[in-house]
């Protein structure tokens, strides 16, 4: 019953353990992104429109269960090339749409939009629109998205209703609550660190540790080696032996 008891107790902290890595992971690569997508806005002259980018990445996740790692690089394709925030916002929300009705992968969706804009049709076929290659370059971009639109409006909201969209949802919930999770956790282990805005103090702390560690644990190894050797100490060292 001890025994079950133990083990209980510690799947259960390495549960918490892996959630806790995982949580880190989750936010740290999700901050990463966001610092992308602003870095590529500043690079273009809009850095004025960083704010309502990331507001409108915000609202179109909760709307779509599309998840930001997604959206931002996504978003990213399509202002890079048009160079328009609210002309990439547009698509964007298109591209969604042509992805859950094709199945086709946003990033890849967007991709092709991006290239579709300035001229290359190549990978427009895919989404069968009953043109030929050659009808595809001989329309205008606006008129390939009148097309595309047609046919693909209204998939993300069907989606949605349907079982795997749900699921989505879910999906979704649970990866924003890993990271809102792990930005508390970073936020703890900077106080801890005793850094208000710097968590190179937490990793310069974890790095010590680890070392304080790693000379404890073959200084302990000497000490029952040493203890092994004097005699009436022999048990002792069986002792910790078994311990360690």
């Amino acid at each position: 019953k001890k025994l079950g008891k133990t083990l209980a107790s510690v799947f259960a902290a390495q549960k918490v353990y892996a959630f806790g890595k995982a949580s880190l992971k989750a936010f740290t690569e999700d901050q990463a992104a966001a610092v992308r997508l602003a870095k590529a806005v500043d690079n273009l002259g809009l850095s004025y429109s960083n704010t309502d980018i990331s507001s409108f990445i915000s609202k179109l996740e909760g709307q779509t269960a599309v998840l930001d790692d997604l959206l931002r690089p996504a978003f990213q394709a399509l202002l890079t090339t048009t160079g328009d925030v609210t002309k990439s916002q547009q698509l964007l929300t298109s591209a969604i749409d042509i992805s859950r009705g094709s199945g086709v992968e946003l990033t890849t969706v967007a991709q092709d939009l991006a290239n579709g804009y300035v001229g290359i049709t190549k990978g427009l076929k895919k989404y069968n629109l009953g043109l030929t290659q050659a009808q595809l370059k001989g329309k205008s971009f606006e008129e390939i998205m009148v097309l595309l639109n047609k046919q693909f409006d209204g998939a993300s909201a069907a989606y949605l209703a349907t079982y795997a969209g749900k699921m989505e949802v879910l999906t979704t919930a649970s990866a924003n609550a890993k990271e809102t999770i792990g930005k508390g956790l970073v936020d703890a282990l900077t106080i801890l660190g005793g850094q208000k805005d710097d968590v190179q103090g937490v990793a310069d702390s974890m790095n010590n540790l680890a070392t304080y560690a790693a000379d404890a644990t073959v200084g302990t190894a000497a000490l029952i080696k040493e203890l092994g050797k004097i005699p009436g100490l022999t048990g002792v060292g069986q002792f910790l032996k078994g311990a360690f």
